[in-house]
């Protein structure tokens, strides 16, 4: 395998038809060439960071466990493959180019490699789908002859499709080269030291002669865009310009479809055709010149064809790809100019296919190496997204293009509420092809009842009551979503759940320190809190009688939530038992349940305690409650049943262990948690890749139980100690098995209080 270095920098010969001509866009001229650095303007991003979260949550429909199998070791693997380490190219006169990596491409190239066993330690986990490589796309390209016998397009069976022209056994190197930029399969072995963006892709070759004297077929052309829209191209490739009469470069400017000769107007008659379902993409002038290539810029005088279109710039940029920053550019082609609102930036010195061997490669420069880039990215994301429209998936790349490394001179709506800012020089910027396959702007999900749930809103929460329930009854369920530019996606329902509360037994202590002194000192500062206090509601009596009825309002201060409570306490032999029943209703939702209906919820719950000596300064408490809750569903769930509760709780204190007054208590009890209930969720699913596009997904119903597999139970001790009139010490701690009603789980709660009163 030879790979020549800077051998042929630009693309060879000129294209003559009359008085006309078209120029490769890579430039005029063989050799090694010469480059143009200009100006170096360094710029600073403030990226959120939130990359490789959203990587990880956001899982594509085609590859539903893709994303999560996500890990920085596999990417670096990726990174040090041959293709990637071949494109860490020293520029001249700037330094470092990572085209493959400024791109993201490698991000892209790291999900989900299955490879039939662990990597490096990193396991492979197959979900028998694809990988992101284009497979079952067409792209179209209008070029010199493709090399086919070259190694990045012999190993695939079928790589080209018959039509265009475009193929033969000679080839040509500038058609070779760009080929295999936008769809070469990486060799045998994947040794190679270049990788197509959409390896496996297939091709529609529409074939023109950069030679001195071949004539330009406009009718020609036009066919071969017909050709490729029948073949069903998702986008057509064109690294080439066109010459005025005079042998000027044809710009926006000084040119018009009128001007450009007979038959020309049918050729953009075929493009507007092609560009109502697909991409037309073409390379803008090498040369910096102020108006933008006509063939770029093509939508400025033809504003249908916009929908449908794509310019691309050649910048150098410097990524650095620990941090997953742009640091420094230099672009090396012409502006966008009039393009600006449909333009994209590449780094086009790139190494690619060479026709001197079917295993050489040569490192070349120019826009016509930044083109390909762009139509294999919209192959990739054709893939990905086979519902969406080709226009639909060039809004993608523009919407999510890199421009943080210029100021924005105006603003694309792209649909309403996303916008992106652009320039003249830059159009969108860098192309990233990571982040076109996220969720772009808000993302909702269907319900069953018609409405959209927000994903930002979708939250599912059993509160104190049903522990890690929800996640369990959830695990390996998808929910399909979709986001603001129509991208359909799968995530992880569990991901939605609430993380576990847990009903501490230190949240008692408040009570405690408030409480009146004589109370004070009978009450564990650690009990677990009743079904009232776990709601944060406290009593305020109303009236009551020494052993008799005792009427409490239950308040939370006005914060949505409120009951009434009703104890009686009776005498039995030397101990006293305290029945008592009680209801709560809460706008913001009871126990911290949350299923979608706002939060609005009721209990009612019975309860019992009874407190015995047992002599020798020993005591006796035991206490138990049990309830019900009615709590409103909404969103995805469409129905709860049978939701109750228990608690319940066992005591023993000595008093006077140290000294006079004070009490040393042991205890177990079982917080508020589920002993009973279901929820029924109606979840939207993903849909399958090449389904066609529905006004709704289809529903799976999932039943999940809201009981706790495991019941908290704590274990501790408390010591009281009266220290002054006015003043008494709590010391305590406890161990809470199956912590927050999650089986395993262990956590530990130790207080120290000291209460003065006034």
């Amino acid at each position: 395998m030879a790979v020549q270095q800077g051998r042929r920098a630009v693309a060879r010969g000129v294209l003559l038809t009359g008085s006309l001509a078209v120029l490769a866009g890579c430039g005029g001229g063989g050799g090694s060439g010469s480059i143009d650095l200009g100006s170096l303007a360094r710029v600073s991003l403030g990226l959120t960071g939130a990359a490789l979260t959203q990587m990880e949550a956001a899982l594509d429909r085609v590859f539903i466990n893709a994303l999560s199998d996500f890990s920085a070791t596999r990417l670096a693997l990726v990174r040090n493959e041959a293709a990637f380490r071949a494109n860490v190219l020293n520029a001249p006169g700037f330094g470092t180019v990572r085209p493959l990596q400024a791109s993201r491409l490698d991000w892209v190239r790291s999900i989900d490699r299955e490879t039939n066993g662990a990597v490096d330690g990193v396991p492979d986990v197959p979900d028998g789908l694809p990988d992101l490589t284009g497979a079952g796309v067409v792209l179209g390209m209008v070029d010199s002859p493709i090399l086919a016998s070259h190694e990045q397009f012999s190993t695939q069976a079928g790589k080209f499709l018959a039509g265009g022209g475009g193929v033969n056994e000679a080839g040509d190197e500038h058609g070779t080269f760009v080929a295999s930029i936008m769809a070469g399969t990486g060799g045998a072995g994947g040794t190679a030291p270049t990788l197509g963006y959409a390896p496996e892709a297939r091709i529609y070759a529409g074939q023109i002669s950069y030679q001195p004297g071949a004539v330009l077929d406009y009718g020609a052309l036009a066919g071969v865009m017909d050709g490729a829209r029948a073949a069903g191209a998702v986008a057509m490739n064109n690294s080439w310009t066109l010459t005025t009469a005079g042998g000027q470069a044809a710009t926006v400017a000084n040119s018009s479809i009128a001007g450009m000769g007979a038959g020309f107007a049918g050729y953009v008659d075929a493009l507007e055709r092609f560009s109502q379902t697909g991409v037309v993409v073409f390379a803008q002038f090498n040369d910096d010149l102020a108006s933008a290539s006509l063939m770029a810029g093509l939508p400025a005088e033809r504003p249908e064809l916009e929908q449908g279109w794509l310019a691309v710039i050649n910048v150098l940029a410097n990524y650095n790809p620990t941090t997953d920053r742009i640091v420094a550019v230099q672009r090396q082609s012409a502006g966008c100019q009039e393009a600006a609102r449909w333009c994209l930036a590449a780094t086009g010195y790139i190494t690619g296919a060479d026709i001197d061997g079917n295993s050489d490669y040569v490192v070349g420069q120019g826009t016509s190496y930044a083109a390909p880039q762009v139509t294999g990215a919209l192959g990739l994301l054709a893939q990905a997204f086979p519902t969406l429209t080709p226009a639909q998936l060039r809004n993608r790349l523009i919407a999510t293009a890199d421009n943080s490394f210029f100021t924005p001179e105006a603003f694309l709506q792209i649909v309403p509420g996303v916008e992106h800012g652009f320039s003249t020089e830059f159009g969108h910027g860098f192309i990233n092809v990571r982040d076109a396959l996220m969720p772009i702007g808000s993302s909702a999900a269907f319900t069953a009842a018609g409405t959209v749930v927000p994903m930002d809103q979708l939250r599912l929460s059993g509160g104190m009551l049903a522990g890690d329930a929800l996640a369990a009854g959830l695990a390996g369920v998808q929910i399909g979503f979709n986001d603001q530019l129509s991208a359909g996606f799968a995530a992880p329902m569990a991901a939605y759940v609430a993380p576990v509360a847990v009903a501490a037994p230190a949240r008692a202590a408040r009570r405690w320190a408030l409480d009146a002194a004589g109370t004070g000192a009978e009450a564990l500062a650690l009990a677990a809190p009743d079904g009232a206090e776990v709601n944060g509601l406290t009593a305020v009596d109303l009236f009551g009688a020494e052993g008799g009825l005792r009427l409490a309002a239950l308040t939370d201060g006005g914060q949505g939530a409120a009951g009434l409570r009703v104890e009686r306490v009776m005498a039995l032999g030397a101990g006293e038992v305290t029945a008592g029943v009680a209801a709560m209703a809460g706008q913001e939702g009871l126990f911290g349940l949350d299923f979608g209906g706002g939060g609005a919820a009721r209990a009612v719950s019975a309860s019992l305690g009874w407190r015995q000596p047992m002599g020798g300064g020993l005591e006796l408490a035991l206490e138990a409650e049990m309830g019900r809750v009615d709590a409103a569903a909404g969103g995805l769930v469409s129905g709860l049943s049978g939701l109750g509760y228990n608690r319940a709780g066992a005591a023993l204190a000595r008093r006077s262990v140290l000294q006079g007054g004070d009490r040393l208590s042991v205890f177990v009890q079982m917080p508020v948690g589920a002993v009973s209930g279901t929820a029924r969720m109606d979840v939207p699913q993903p849909m399958a890749a090449g389904a066609v596009a529905q006004a709704q997904p289809d529903f799976a119903a999932v039943d999940l139980s809201l009981v706790p597999e495991a019941r908290q139970v704590d274990l501790g001790f408390e010591y009281y100690l009266p220290t002054s009139q006015r003043s008494d010490l709590v010391l305590g701690f406890a161990h809470q098995r199956n912590a927050g009603h999650v089986a395993g789980q262990t956590d530990q709660v130790a207080m120290m209080g000291w209460r003065l009163q006034f």
